[in-house]
């Protein structure tokens, strides 16, 4: 397995370093870029924040709009810190090696899912969902592709990345990427909340899974192909299944 590039020379572990990695971990956390991007629709469409997930495109425009500012954000970050991509493991040796991984990691994904959605059923059958509430609001093939693309965007992408900063951060600085894993995983599943608490228990189980296949493969590649694959499969699954069941 490949392993995470070691950074051209050790920081200093001072307070004041503490306190600026916990300071970047929380302007890339979402936070920041969630509250901006609902803020944005809302001033511009006019509608109160609490819409906002109430329409196909509006939530897919979100989606893109919050990691188009993420992005952004963790672009700055690398310009003062003179970092890039390739700390965090986007590095294209052996990609065919860890593309081939993420994706045959895909159906322990779907299988994971099953396994939760059962275990809700039968013992918290008060919190247990048929189906992801987001995709309720998908009605037609061009909602069903922009749903896909800001997938694919927001969640392939951004918040595999997303995820791979603040691992290295919580390892350089803030008590080891194992506790990072742990924290984030649960404050991943928690930023699932409009998915109800099956979401968020599926939610912080994935973002576990997720971060533990980029530790132990040193590539950020990995999870974006397993995320990414998994988001996509699901949503046409999804939108087969329900046309069946219409027709």
């Amino acid at each position: 397995m490949d392993s995470l590039p070691a950074p051209a020379e050790i920081p200093r572990k001072s307070w004041i370093d503490r306190f600026q990695a916990l300071f970047e971990v929380l302007l890339l956390s979402g936070l920041v870029s969630g509250f901006l991007a609902a803020l944005f629709l809302s001033l511009f469409r006019l509608q109160n924040l609490a819409n906002l997930m109430k329409d196909a495109k509006t939530v897919a425009i979100y989606l893109l709009l919050e990691s188009g500012i993420t992005f952004l954000l963790l672009a700055l970050v690398f310009k003062v810190h003179r970092e890039t991509l390739g700390s965090l493991g986007l590095r294209w040796k052996h990609w065919r090696r860890n593309l081939v991984l993420g994706l045959a990691l895909v159906p322990l994904l779907f299988l994971i899912n099953a396994v939760v959605a059962l275990l809700f059923k039968i013992y918290l059958p008060q919190y247990y969902l048929e189906e992801n509430p987001l995709t309720q609001i998908i009605h037609t093939p061009q909602q069903l592709a922009l749903f896909i693309l800001s997938a694919l965007v927001a969640g392939g992408i951004k918040e595999e990345v997303q995820r791979a900063f603040i691992l290295n951060r919580f390892r350089t600085y803030l008590g080891g990427a194992a506790a990072g894993l742990v924290i984030w995983s649960v404050a991943f599943g928690a930023g699932h909340y409009i998915q109800g608490m099956q979401g968020i228990v599926i939610a912080a189980i994935y973002g576990f899974f997720f971060g533990a296949i980029y530790l132990l493969s040193g590539s950020i590649l990995a999870p974006i192909a397993a995320h990414s694959a998994y988001d996509t499969i699901a949503l046409l699954a999804y939108w087969v299944f329900a046309k069946a069941v219409v027709g």
